[in-house]
């Protein structure tokens, strides 16, 4: 990809937060400059004890993958009555929309489980959708080989005429668990008018024409080309890449609602104290 088709690139460097002792993450968040559009954040967490009673959510979709690698699993449940087991290498995708209760645990206390969660953004014609939850066991997640040393995990959208297992989003975007072996190349969608990020998770490299290492996160602007190219340095590289686009629509949040103004946050407060978002005991 030649300079000029370059998305432009922000860079951020995460710290570790350790929030309880059983729950600690890495988070991204938007911030001047750095573009996550449609995704609204990112926490890559390690929780070994059930940190977050049963909690309410509207507006957008809560989103949680375990890492392959991930010694334990986590156990979800929510108003709608779903049940599912999250095994490392599972996507669950909480479409919370009009509003919903769910919980995540631990599925043996003490046991960590290490994975992604990230919130993504719904259009405000969509926020007063009825509520649904996906899943995606590991056994059904896509893998796709697109080049030599290069492995990708397709958890949503699409890469190399392979789509994910998970269908019907209302935001539609794509989410991609990558691994590259020393020195391996992958070009990653990134279509004109979408964002995208890549955060690194292990090993290090570059992308679209900047470097990376383990625990920062680029940003790609929506000009520039249709894709963007990643390769690994000598270690290797295990990166999670991200990409939508943009809703462009205020965001107001009000604990675990995302509105587009306190108007609707406040009509989504009066939902959920009305029952309307289900019930769920602890």
């Amino acid at each position: 990809m030649s300079h000029e088709a370059r998305k432009s690139i922000a860079r951020q460097t995460l710290a570790f937060r350790q929030m309880t002792p059983g729950f600690g993450a890495y988070s991204l968040r938007p911030a001047p400059g750095f573009s996550i559009d449609p995704f609204l954040n990112l926490d890559v967490f390690r929780m070994s004890e059930p940190t977050f009673p049963p909690h309410p959510h509207a507006g957008f979709s809560a989103v949680t993958y375990m890492l392959e690698d991930s010694p334990g699993a986590f156990l979800n449940r929510d108003s709608l009555g779903d049940r599912s087991r999250i095994e490392p290498g599972a996507i669950h995708w909480t479409q919370a929309a009009r509003g919903m209760m769910h919980e995540e645990i631990p599925e043996v206390p003490g046991v960590e489980g290490r994975g992604v969660q990230m919130f993504v953004n719904l259009r405000s014609d969509h926020k007063k959708a009825p509520p649904r939850a996906f899943h995606t066991p590991a056994s059904e997640v896509v893998e796709v080989r697109p080049g030599p040393g290069a492995r990708v995990r397709v958890l949503a959208g699409s890469i190399s005429g392979r789509g994910a297992a998970l269908e019907g989003l209302l935001t539609p975007v794509t989410f991609l668990d990558v691994f590259l072996e020393p020195g391996a190349s992958v070009e990653l969608p990134a279509p004109a008018g979408h964002s995208a990020f890549l955060l690194a998770l292990d090993g290090g490299g570059e992308a679209g024409g900047a470097g990376f290492d383990a625990r920062t996160a680029l940003s790609f602007g929506e000009g520039g080309g249709t894709v963007v190219q990643a390769t690994a340095g000598a270690s290797g590289a295990h990166f999670l890449f991200g990409a939508g686009e943009p809703l462009r629509e205020p965001v107001v949040f009000g604990g675990p609602f995302a509105m587009t103004s306190r108007e609707e946050l406040i009509e989504a407060q009066q939902r959920f104290q009305r029952g309307e978002m289900g019930t769920l005991a602890p």
